[in-house]
């Protein structure tokens, strides 16, 4: 039992110095939520903590559970936090050069010694020992220390805003998952209905043959149409499998677990965020994570040019150190102790160094040129992907009116194709192109309406406002 408090002890101190940050590296990752909290604004019900692996509900999943799920249990949101720790050490790192170093030596040794001279030997036992403290302290360096320290800044301002953007990533794929098996059981269930009401119209067909006012033409027509509806029906009812394996593992779980999703096509999001073209594209260019990262990319390397730029300059170094030595000797001679103190000024003058710096200093000013064109091809594609998203936004809306219109025609035309073939004034060819027609409007329908919501939300997502406000449903 003591050695079990002992170890926990030791455990809660070793803990505690793994999270001692004297230099305050880490003050910018205060506002990121840690492994455990949902990496984003909790505005759901259950608040920012993480759900425990496993989804233990028994109806359709909603798309807020799946993203919230999806956020906390995907390892790349593990490994974005990771990245942006391993920065703010490395700025640790860099801003720890302001300090002084002091270093402390003990060393204890046991010495024998025999001399041997003539025909006598004499033996000299003796104890040293050994204590030294050595203070080391950069002063002035004109501003390479400042450099490293910016540039370390910098990079740490980037990891932070890629973790954004991967957190957006997997927002958008899990969002996207949903999506993908929401229009899946959507076209199951119009897979299901084309079959049918190709059933019934076979079964209609079969019934004129045999009563002797039906060809038999029709009813292999309608037969045949009936077979291709169950092909269909099958085909669906893989993609659903599919698109359930797939929705499955982005929150966490075993692709064999069989999660479904609310297939209540009336409930859309709202576009309240959906503003003029100009307006959006300003906001994407302040807000987009990319574009936070890529400029905090280039500000790392213009101080990491500095920095290589002022290495040609001299460093002013104080050294202090303080030292006691100490043999005890074992035979008459007296004891020896010794007790040296010292304080130096340095200045270091680098004069040449085989052009080492010269070329440092190119390969920073071509690191700048890179992350520059980087920046900039960055603004480029996050403008294109917001013009592109508006654009097909507006396609989509439109889309979506036509389809409702389509679908209700196509519907009204097969009711009266079938009232026609039932009273025998209608031909199995009119009844099956008015089968084909409602089949392609209802599959026109869920298609435009999978598109619509994936447009919506990458719409959304160009302009780096993603959040949890982004898949509620109206």
């Amino acid at each position: 039992m003591k050695r079990l408090l002992i170890s926990l002890v030791l455990l809660a101190a070793w803990s505690s110095a793994l999270a001692f940050d004297p230099l305050a590296s880490e003050a910018r990752l205060a506002a990121l939520p840690p492994p455990g909290r949902v990496p984003l604004d909790a505005e759901l019900v259950g608040g920012p903590e993480c759900p425990a692996p496993g989804y233990a509900g028994a109806g359709p999943i909603s798309l807020a559970e799946v993203v919230k799920r999806a956020l906390c249990h995907d390892p790349r949101t593990r490994q974005a936090w990771a990245e942006s720790r391993l920065q703010a050490a490395r700025l640790g790192l860099a801003r720890a050069a302001y300090l002084p170093t002091l270093n402390a030596t003990l060393s204890r040794a046991r010495t024998g010694q025999t001399i041997v001279q003539g025909g006598s030997s004499v033996r000299n036992d003796g104890t040293n020992r050994i204590s030294q403290l050595e203070l080391g302290w950069n002063l002035f360096d004109f501003g390479q220390r400042e450099a490293n320290v910016e540039s370390a800044r910098q990079t740490l301002q980037a990891a932070v805003a890629s973790q954004d953007l991967g957190v957006q990533t997997i927002f958008l794929d899990a969002a996207n998952a949903y999506f993908g098996l929401l229009a899946a059981q959507g076209e199951l269930a119009v897979a299901r209905e084309v079959e049918r009401i190709n059933l019934q119209s076979f079964m209609a067909a079969e019934a004129k043959h045999a009563a002797g006012v039906g060809d038999l033409t029709s009813k292999l027509q309608t037969q045949t149409a009936f077979a291709q509806a169950i092909l269909a029906r099958v085909r669906a009812e893989g993609a659903v499998r599919n698109a359930q394996g797939k929705l499955a593992v982005s929150v966490g779980e075993s692709p064999d677990r069989p999660l479904s999703v609310d297939a209540d096509d009336a409930r859309l999001p709202d576009t309240d965020f959906v503003k003029g073209i100009g307006e959006m594209l300003e906001l994407a260019q302040q807000a987009h994570p990319e574009l936070r990262a890529a400029r905090a990319r280039l500000e790392a390397a213009r101080a990491r040019s500095n920095a290589a730029g002022r290495a040609y300059l001299p460093t002013l170094s104080l050294s202090a150190s303080r030292s006691y030595t100490g043999r005890d000797l074992a035979a008459a001679a007296p004891d020896i102790a010794q007790r040296d103190n010292s304080v130096a000024l340095q200045l270091a003058v680098p004069i040449f160094d085989g052009f080492a710096k010269h070329y440092q200093v190119r390969a920073a000013e071509a690191d700048v040129d890179l992350a520059r064109a980087d920046l900039k091809s960055v603004e480029q594609r996050v403008a294109l992907e917001v013009w592109q998203a508006f654009q097909s936004l507006q396609s989509e809306t439109e889309a979506l009116s036509s389809t409702e219109k389509l679908l209700g025609f196509a519907t009204k035309s097969l009711e009266v194709a079938q009232g026609r073939f039932k009273a025998g004034v209608g031909s199995t060819l009119e009844l099956l192109e008015a089968q084909r027609a409602m089949a392609d409007a209802a599959q026109q329908r869920i298609n435009a309406l999978a598109n619509w919501r994936a447009t919506r939300l990458r719409l959304a997502t160009s302009l780096g406002r993603i959040g949890f406000w982004s898949v509620r449903e109206g």
